[in-house]
This record gives structure tokens, sequence and C-alpha cells, in this order.
């Protein structure tokens, strides 16, 4: 009997264990390299590989340059009321290589009314980054943030990665982007955590 209840919880240890390697997005407790590693541009298939893929996910931490080539806002004057809209676009770059990896789109429309025109505007963005060698694998992103109507700095930002097609296809995660403006011709960073369902039929 005694054998009997040793071999039932030798084996359940050890379902833990191997159950435990997969790639879940909930925070474990030790380190892990695939918390710190980014995913690697490979330039032959222009698409970027997982850092780690497990039973049912594959982890991607993409981390990038946005170069904006076209910027547009359209604001009312005096800057009081929620109908600012801001769209603009541009290449991304791999931030190891500086190789271009994909292009970019975002609009955003406020979504507030502040009290005086210096106050920020909250506004609701909506981001395609578009890779792979015909630009059909792509990332949505949509959140919300606070950009001052004068200067174009950021002062909040909260994105969530919503979905993907292709390489990408029922991604979810998270965007934190690093832009301090947003200006024609600016370079900004960010960086995706994206986690895409290993088994998709």
């Amino acid at each position: 009997m005694a054998r009997y209840v040793l071999a039932i919880l030798a084996a359940a240890v050890l379902c833990t264990a191997v159950l435990a390697q997969d790639v879940t997005p909930a925070h474990k407790g030790g380190h892990d390299d695939s918390e710190t590693k980014y995913s690697v541009y490979d330039s032959n298939s222009q698409r970027y590989r997982p850092v780690k893929c497990g039973k049912n996910l594959c982890l991607y931490r993409i981390h990038v340059k946005l170069h904006v080539d076209f910027y547009k806002r359209s604001q009312p004057t005096p800057a009081t009321f929620a109908t600012t809209v801001g769209v603009y676009t541009g290449t991304v770059l791999d931030y190891a290589t500086n190789a271009t990896a994909g292009t970019f789109e975002v609009a955003g429309i406020a979504t507030n009314q502040p009290a005086g025109p210096t106050d920020n505007l909250n506004v609701q963005e909506t981001h395609v980054f578009e890779f792979g060698p015909e630009r059909d694998d792509a990332l949505t992103a949509t959140g919300n943030s606070q950009v001052s109507p004068v200067t174009g700095e950021f002062a909040d930002y909260d994105t969530a990665v919503t979905g993907g097609t292709g390489q990408f296809l029922g991604a979810y995660g998270s965007l934190v982007n690093a832009p301090s403006t947003v200006r024609g011709s600016d370079l900004t960073e960010a960086t995706l955590t994206v986690y895409v369902p290993s088994n998709k039929l």
C-alpha cells in the first residue's frame, strides 16, 4: 500500500513539473531566461522567431523602433473639444539589427473635453503592426493614452494586443510604447509581448 501511495505521489510530482514547463502569461516564481530575452528577427524569412514555445502557447517579445513617416493631427482652436484626431504611419525597424521588419499605422481620437487648451487629451488608439514578407502577419493593439494637445507629449500609455493574423493568429498580450512626443520623422521605441496559440487547427 505504501509503495502504491509513493508511486502516485511521484507521478503527480512528475506531471506538475512537466506542466510547469509550458508557457503561460501568468507571473511565476523564480527567473526564466525567456522573461528577459527578445525575439530574434530572421532576415531570410523576414519573420520574428518566438522566444519560447510550450504545449499551448508561443511567446514573442518583439523589440522595435518606430519611424514615423507621416503624421497628421486635426485639432480645433481652441483645443477644448473632444474632436481632436491623430493619424500616423511609418516603418518598423528591428531594434537589435536596425533591419526593416514591417510597417505600422495608428489612429486615435480624443474622448474627453479638457477644461482648458493645455489639459491632456484622453485618446483612444488603435495600432496595426504588419510583419512578414507579404506584410500579412499583423498584430492589432488598442488602448488609451494621455497626450498634451500643445506639445504632443505622452503623459500615460495603456495598450493591449487584442489580435493578430498569419503568424500571429489568435495573439494577445501587451504593447509598451516609449515615445516622448509624436511628430513627423520621430524615432520611438516599442516592445510587443505577445502570446500566440501553438496548437492552431
